[in-house]
């Protein structure tokens, strides 16, 4: 039973890699969509 806790308690470093790269991908996701809706480039299409 013990050993069963161990190892839900630490996921072999699947979770901490999430608690790194999750807000980086969030970050990465708010950006792009920021560059899409850059001011002033509704309707020039020249």
């Amino acid at each position: 039973m013990l050993a069963a806790r161990v190892v839900l308690m630490h996921q072999g470093g699947w979770d901490e890699i999430l608690l790194g790269l999750g807000p980086l991908l969030i970050i990465a996701v708010l950006i792009a969509v920021a560059r899409r809706q850059k001011p002033g480039d509704e309707g020039d299409d020249e």
